[in-house]
């Protein structure tokens, strides 16, 4: 199978799927992928999709199937789940950042008694690794501004990581600034958030007295609470 042919499929799942024929859409795409495992050799196959990844991740050839940011179907994600297993295994770059960005932090669809991916190992790793670009510095303290800003999403009323979890996250954010070139708005998100926390353990800490909004307005610190319901 020549990389256009593999392409040529892709793309005619997304023709069927951009028509709202979804059905037939996956029944092509199932049958497509059975295909490539049966025909294409693996190291052919490992070098089509690394050519994919490419080209769909660091590249702008397919930015018109991009409207869900990175999001792939399932059958392809299974394909890639397998090269990337392969890869990481031997710490390849940038195919572990490739993995992080195509699999997210936490969610790997596939059959969870497989050797899955732990994408977050993987991304600690691509980061000291000797191949790790600005595109890997900038994912894994975006990845440390996301845990900050889960933590504080339900502030005053709690906080949705361990103390010891928002210590970690900011020593490894604060790390990555002052090792590497970071971006202005991620540097300043971390800023953010660790002024945030620091006033929401300080309150929290002293008996929760006082209105927690206005002690932020008092420190110029921004913080909206986002109102949360319960149920008995």
């Amino acid at each position: 199978m020549t990389y256009e042919e593999f392409i040529d499929g892709i793309e005619r799942y997304w023709e069927f799927f951009e028509q709202g024929l979804k059905k037939q859409a996956n029944k092509f795409l199932f049958g497509f992928t059975e295909e490539f495992r049966q025909r294409v050799p693996q190291t052919e196959g490992d070098e089509l999709l690394c050519r994919f990844c490419r080209e769909y991740i660091d590249g702008t050839r397919f930015d018109d199937h991009k409207r869900f940011g990175l999001s792939l179907p399932f059958q392809l994600t299974e394909l890639l789940n397998d090269y990337f297993i392969r890869e990481c295994g031997t710490e390849k770059m940038p195919q572990m950042r490739w993995a992080v960005q195509i699999f997210g932090r936490y969610y790997n669809p596939h059959d969870p008694n497989r050797d899955n991916l732990n994408t977050y190992d993987i991304l600690e790793k691509a980061y000291e690794h000797p191949d790790c670009d600005q595109k890997t510095v900038d994912l894994y303290l975006k990845k440390q501004v996301e845990r900050l800003e889960f933590g504080a999403h339900h502030f005053p009323d709690g906080c949705c990581i361990a103390r010891g979890e928002y210590e970690d996250t900011i020593k490894t954010a604060e790390r990555i600034i002052a090792e590497r070139k970071a971006p202005e708005q991620l540097t300043a998100e971390v800023g953010y958030f660790k002024a945030l926390y620091e006033l929401y353990y300080k309150w929290s800490d002293g008996g929760r007295l006082g209105d927690f909004a206005k002690l932020c307005a008092d420190n110029d610190v921004p913080f909206h609470a986002v109102k949360a319901y319960y149920y008995e």
